[in-house]
């Protein structure tokens, strides 16, 4: 039996006691707090690591490259610039595209995708009515009658007689400097720095080529003094019916092929011969472009037709004229036969720009691609790079076989 005493005591002891046993538990607590606070911190620093950008989101920031506008191509460039970055950047480039713009690795790919063809369509492009400017100058048919062979540029020669016209005393006139200057103007400042529309909207000889092919074909040489042709001052004796350099055998003319050239429904011009036993000098010269419209030779071969056909060979070298029941320029298919052309190919340097520009209250974080404004576009034209031969359209056209980029019964038929 306790008494009034023992119990105070107990009671003492136990108001002792229950500190003791708190400060235990608080102890075993504050422990597991800790465990689990760290554990809690590690699983967080993983999770960062999946949904913290290595690029920091915060700010505009561009990434340039030279090579086409795709999204493997983007996606390269943004993995180069996380590293850069963030050396120790443990997610992909696919990852991190998702981060920053907020979306599924799907919908990211379209974006870009998507971005890079409307850019690619959209692309600032030089019609080719602004090439010789003659449609606006009144003479709407000029660019057809050149292709076909005809018109001042091919049937004029320059000349010192006194009864030319228009007549200034001591200066030859059809000067081909002069008169087709605006072939120069073109080269020097668009041909190589922007994209030329392709002619086949104003110019029926390139209407849907079946086999990406062009070529022209020329049999006479207008101008002196450039080491091409045989042309030779003075021109009054030495350049009438001038001959180009000859670089082919011609076989033979179907004017089925283009009647509109020819001036007849049909018919056939066979030349058995060569040279002086033959059809006398002819110089042919051509282009081929991929089957992938997204190709750089696809989308400037109309800068490349435009310098095979009026810069290098009209204006540099002065060649002109058409053979026979054919037109002068066309698709490859329209052309006369002959054993081979010489082939000019586009390089062409393409510097992308991408502007990421971070999510705001109103607006989602976007890549804008374009050509960079300043240096864009370099374009080169180079002899055709074959797969035994240079400077050889037959030859490019079996790498392009070689490459995918054509097909077996395309080259039967080239």
């Amino acid at each position: 039996r306790m008494t009034n005493q023992s119990w105070k005591r107990l009671r003492k002891g136990a108001l002792f006691r229950q500190p003791a046993k708190i400060e235990i538990t608080m102890l075993f607590t504050r422990a597991s707090f800790a465990i689990v606070l760290l554990a809690s911190s590690a699983s967080l620093t993983r999770a960062q690591a999946q949904t913290q950008t290595c690029i920091p989101s915060s700010d505009v920031f561009f990434l340039h490259w030279v090579d086409n506008c795709s999204y493997t191509e983007f996606l390269e460039r943004l993995h180069d610039e996380m590293l850069k970055e963030t050396p120790d950047c443990s997610h992909s480039a696919t990852v991190e595209l998702e981060l920053l713009l907020g979306v599924s690795a799907a919908e990211a790919e379209a974006l870009i995708t998507n971005e890079c063809q409307n850019k690619l369509d959209a692309q600032l492009t030089m019609s080719w009515k602004d090439v010789t400017q003659k449609a606006a100058n009144g003479e709407p048919i000029f660019d057809q009658i050149y292709f076909n062979g005809g018109g001042i540029w091919n049937e004029q020669y320059q000349t010192s007689v006194e009864n030319r016209v228009p007549y200034i005393p001591g200066e030859p006139s059809h000067v081909l400097a002069y008169d087709a200057s605006r072939v120069d103007d073109v080269y020097e400042s668009y041909a190589e720095e922007m994209k030329i529309e392709f002619p086949d909207g104003v110019v029926k000889n390139f209407d849907n080529c079946p086999l990406r092919a062009a070529m022209c074909c020329w049999v006479s040489d207008r101008q002196a003094n450039d080491n091409n042709g045989n042309c030779a001052t003075p021109y009054d004796t030495n350049c009438v019916n001038a001959d180009p350099g000859d670089n082919t055998d011609l076989c033979y003319v179907d004017m089925e092929r283009n009647p509109e050239a020819a001036g007849v429904d049909g018919g056939f011009a066979i030349y058995p011969g060569d040279n002086n036993n033959g059809e006398g000098a002819v110089h042919c010269h051509g282009m081929a472009w991929t089957n992938d419209p997204r190709s750089p030779e696809s989308r400037y071969k109309g800068n490349n037709i435009f310098f095979v056909s009026m810069y290098d060979h009209l204006y540099t070298r002065g060649y002109v004229r058409n053979v026979p029941g054919a037109p002068m320029c066309g698709c490859i298919d329209t052309m006369p036969v002959v054993s081979r052309s010489d082939c000019t190919q586009v390089d062409v340097t393409e510097l992308w720009v991408a502007t990421y520009t971070p999510a705001t209250e109103t607006t989602q974080a976007s890549f804008e691609l374009d050509l960079d404004p300043e240096n864009g576009i370099q374009v080169e034209f180079n002899a055709c790079q074959g797969v035994n031969n240079n400077n050889d359209l037959e030859d490019y056209y079996n790498r392009l076989v070689r490459d995918k980029e054509a097909s077996v019964r395309e080259l039967a038929d080239v």
